[in-house]
C-alpha cells in the first residue's frame, strides 16, 4: 500500500481486492477480518504511512457491512483460516456467495498488468504532485510560498473564494511550519556552540597539564649520552658583533709594533748593501727620491726611520741612469749582391720555399 498509493491505477487495482484488517483489540490481542475492498475515498485527515503521507481511505465490506478505514491499518500478513471461516460465515448470514475462480484469475491478471507497466511523463508528473500535495516539510520553502501566492492571485482574479481562503490557511501554516524549523534550528545551533566552547576549554586545560608534565619530566630527566640532541641552526651572518676585550687590543698592538720594527731593521739592511755596491760602480748614476730628498752616487745612504708601518718604508722612487758606451760590432757582413739585370724570362709562380730563397731568407 504505501508502495502503491500514489500511483495512477491504484484505485483501479485494489477495487476487488481482499485485505485484512484491523479492527481494534480483544483481551490485549489485535483482532483481525478479511474484508473487500469496495471503493477508494479520501478522508478528512492526511496521516503517515510509512515513509510517505496521504489521505486515502478504503471502503471495506464484510458481510453486509461496509466502513471506511485508512491504509494504516490495513496488515500486511496472511489470512488465518480462523479469519478465512469468519468471512465465510458473515457471506452466508448476508446471503452472498463467494468469488468465482474466473473472478479471481481475472483480477490477478489486472494486479500483474499494473505492476508491470511503465509510467509515463504524465504519470509522474501526477505521482510528484500527489506526494508535494501531502508534504508536510516541503523541500524548498521558497519555492512553495512562492507556488502557493501565484496560485492565490490566480484565484483571486477568478473570484474563487473558497480556493482563495484554502491558499491563504496553506501560507500561514507553511510560515508557521518554517518558523518552527527555525527556532529548532537556533536551539541547535546554541547547544552545538555551547558543546564547542565546552570542549576548547577542556583541550585548553589538557594542554596546560600536558605542558607541566613535560617541564616536570625534563628537571628529573637524566643525561643520555646516546640520545640525539636537539638543536637550532644558527645564521652567522645574523650574529651580532661582540666588542674585543681589551687583553685582544693590547695583544693586536703589540704585534704590530714588533711588525714595525722588522720592518725598519729590513729597510736599514737594504739600504746599507745598496750603498756598498754603489761605491764599488763609479758609472752608475742612481737617483733615490725619498721624502723629498735626491741621492746621488758616491753619497751614503741613510736609513730614515719616520715611516709608520713596513708599507710606507718600500713607498720610494728609484732612478737609474747607466752610462754604458756604444759598442760597434767589427764582424764583417757580406753585401748582398744586387744585379741590375732583370730577368727578361717570362714570369712564372713560386711556391713559399722559393721566394724565400730569392729574399734571402733562408
Amino acid at each position: 500500500m504505501e508502495k502503491w498509493c500514489h500511483a495512477p491505477y491504484f484505485n483501479k487495482m485494489v477495487i476487488g481486492c481482499f485485505v485484512r484488517i484491523g479492527i481494534g483489540n480483544n483481551n490485549s490481542r489485535p483482532v483481525y477480518r478479511v474484508a473487500e475492498v469496495v471503493d477508494v475515498v479520501e478522508t478528512a485527515k492526511v496521516y503517515q504511512l510509512g515513509t510517505t503521507r496521504t489521505n486515502k481511505g478504503l471502503k471495506l465490506r464484510h458481510g453486509s457491512q461496509e466502513r471506511v478505514f485508512r491504509l494504516e491499518f490495513v496488515s500486511n500478513s496472511d489470512f488465518t483460516d480462523s479469519e478465512f471461516f469468519k468471512w465465510k460465515e458473515a457471506l452466508m448470514l448476508a446471503g452472498m456467495t463467494v468469488p468465482t475462480d474466473e473472478e479471481v484469475r481475472h483480477k490477478e491478471k489486472d494486479i500483474h498488468s499494473a505492476l508491470s507497466s511503465k509510467f509515463t511523463d504524465k504519470d509522474i508528473d501526477q505521482i510528484v504532485k500527489e506526494k508535494e500535495r501531502f508534504r508536510k516539510t516541503p523541500y524548498n520553502y521558497a519555492m512553495r510560498k512562492a507556488n502557493l501566492q501565484k496560485s492565490k492571485a490566480i484565484a483571486e482574479q477568478l473570484g474563487q473564494t473558497e480556493e482563495t481562503e484554502k491558499l491563504s490557511e496553506q501560507l500561514e501554516e507553511l510560515e508557521g511550519r518554517a518558523e518552527e524549523l527555525d527556532r529548532l534550528r537556533s536551539a541547535n545551533l546554541s547547544s552545538i556552540s555551547y558543546i564547542n566552547q565546552r570542549n576548547r576549554q577542556r583541550n585548553i586545560l589538557e594542554a596546560e597539564k600536558a605542558i607541566v608534565e613535560e617541564v616536570r619530566e625534563m628537571r628529573n630527566a637524566v643525561a643520555d649520552p646516546f640520545t640525539r640532541r636537539k638543536c637550532l641552526p644558527q645564521m652567522v651572518t645574523k650574529t651580532r658583533d661582540i666588542a674585543p676585550s681589551s687583553d685582544i687590543l693590547a695583544k693586536l698592538a703589540e704585534e704590530k709594533q714588533n711588525e714595525e720594527e722588522r720592518a725598519k731593521e729590513r729597510q736599514n739592511v737594504a739600504s746599507l748593501s745598496a750603498g756598498g755596491d754603489l761605491k764599488s760602480k763609479p758609472i752608475m748614476d742612481i737617483d733615490l727620491s725619498t721624502e723629498g730628498k735626491t741621492i746621488r752616487k758616491g753619497e751614503p745612504l741613510q736609513a730614515h726611520s719616520n715611516h709608520d708601518d713596513m708599507f710606507s718604508a718600500h713607498d720610494f722612487d728609484i732612478k737609474i741612469d747607466l752610462e754604458v758606451p756604444l759598442i760597434v760590432s767589427s764582424t764583417p757582413v757580406a753585401a748582398k749582391p744586387s744585379s741590375s739585370i732583370r730577368d727578361t724570362a717570362p714570369g712564372r709562380s713560386l711556391n713559399l720555399e722559393a721566394y724565400k730563397k730569392r729574399r734571402g731568407l733562408i
